[in-house]
């Protein structure tokens, strides 16, 4: 065998070591093409996902919606915990996108078929006014299911995306922190660019005359597609991955760092993107866009809000540190508050904004670029190695929490939602501060611990 000849089996690479430097040039080529396989997998996947999650709560009877829904954000959150580890320490990052893939596929697939058993359709209001016993069934078990799919395949997306800056940076000789920057707004680029095309085709779609159950059996068909297109994807795992656990250790893996005080410093970007997206969708969409505009631009709005967030998550690749970034994108949810409590002062008057406020939904995607970008970014550089798939557990624990808690408090925590993005808003970068200097005191105590050459 040739010096750069590759033994493959299956889909995963396995790059020969033979004597001498092995082909730095082509296991970048590998690592990074695997990487943008996965970003597409991914991506087309997941848009698949937000659109019955979206369309539910009119599609299917209203109560069916609802309690799906909440279903799906509880469980997701439940299993970002606890079950989530366990899958990804014990098959690895790759499988656990590839069950979370499947899953997610399964949850449209049972969305559509709860779709076609509407009970009453109203064709003029197009609605779904009662509900059948299948519809029922299908939709909550298949949203037990999505919840699984969304906690499995977040931490193993995460798992994977850190081992790949790990071992990038190690090839190309760059700082990791230069590499999860670049490689995290890559990823939120084609995620939220397939979100925007998967809301905006679902709406061209059903104006053609599809019925939402046949849009929903289409999109179940390209979530296998996707998660048949990441099985050419390579295996990528973190050099350090640790200790062998037990299996105990295993499924504790995310609450483990609980008493690290980093992963609570670091929650305000999650805990801020959260409860702001819950302000936006229910009271700004509510009380203001649907009175000046009509509720069927908010579509419209939400699409411009993905592609701000698309573009922004390039952009702030490319400033100096992440630091300025999770400021930027702190100070667009505070301002999204401020404008809304001006208002509420009658220092402002957004009753006669009309068009524009489509200020706020522009904020709102630039401080999701963030999110969906530099955030994760942030989490790989803090929580590096064999600490990678607790940490992202944790991270999406933290904003599913927010959902689930504004899903399910929406009349109690409406009055106070405004006051919640705030506060955390201005604590996002005093924590994220406060979380770097630990680790850069615990990294200082650990070289210190080390023997001398």
């Amino acid at each position: 065998m040739s010096k750069t000849e590759q033994p493959t089996h299956g889909s995963q690479v396995l790059l020969r070591q033979p004597e001498g430097q092995p082909d730095r040039v082509e296991e970048l080529r590998l690592l990074k093409r695997t990487f943008l396989i996965m970003c597409v997998a991914f991506s087309l996947n997941h848009a698949t996902v937000t659109t019955p999650f979206v369309y539910s709560s009119s599609v299917l009877q209203h109560s069916v919606g609802y309690i799906g829904n909440a279903i799906l954000n509880f469980g997701t959150m439940l299993c970002s915990l606890f079950v989530a580890p366990f899958v990804n320490s014990t098959i690895g990052s790759k499988n656990s996108m590839l069950v979370g893939m499947v899953l997610y596929a399964v949850y449209v697939i049972c969305a559509a078929i709860a779709a076609a058993t509407c009970g009453d359709y109203d064709e003029g209001q197009g609605k779904c006014e009662a509900a059948t016993a299948a519809q029922w069934v299908f939709f909550t078990t298949g949203s037990v299911v999505g919840g699984l799919g969304a906690g499995i395949l977040w931490l193993g997306e995460g798992a994977y995306f850190a081992a790949t800056a790990e071992k990038v940076a190690a090839l190309e000789g760059r700082p990791t922190m230069d590499l999860t920057k670049e490689l995290a707004a890559q990823f939120a680029a084609f995620y939220l660019a397939f979100e925007v095309i998967a809301k905006l085709s679902a709406t061209a779609l059903e104006k053609v005359g599809m019925s939402y159950a046949a849009i929903f059996f289409v999109y179940a068909g390209l979530a296998v597609v996707a998660a048949l297109m990441f099985t050419q994807a390579s295996t990528v795992e973190s050099s350090n991955a640790g200790p062998p656990l037990s299996l105990c250790g295993k499924a504790m893996t995310a609450v483990a760092l609980w008493p690290d005080a980093k992963i609570w410093l670091l929650a305000f970007t999650n805990l801020t993107f959260g409860f702001a997206a819950a302000f936006m969708n229910g009271y700004v969409n509510s009380n203001y866009t649907t009175p000046e505009l009509g509720s069927g631009y908010i579509g419209t709005l939400t699409a411009i809000t993905a592609t701000v967030a698309a573009v922004g998550a390039l952009a702030f690749s490319r400033l100096p540190s992440k630091q300025v970034a999770v400021f930027l994108g702190s100070l667009c949810f505070i301002a999204i508050a401020l404008i809304c409590l001006a208002n509420k002062a009658g220092w402002v008057h957004l009753s006669g904004w009309n068009w524009g406020l489509v200020t706020l939904y522009i904020l709102q995607g630039l401080g999701r670029g963030v999110y969906e970008s530099t955030n994760k970014g942030v989490f790989a550089d803090v929580f590096p190695g064999a600490a990678s798939p607790g940490a992202f557990g944790n991270c999406m624990m933290q904003s599913t929490f927010a959902f689930t808690l504004c899903f399910l408090f929406s009349d109690f925590l409406a009055p106070a939602l405004v006051w919640i993005v705030l506060v955390l808003g201005l604590l996002t970068t005093p924590g994220l501060y406060l979380a770097l200097a630990v680790k850069r005191r615990e990294d200082e105590a650990a070289a210190d611990k080390r023997p001398a050459p």
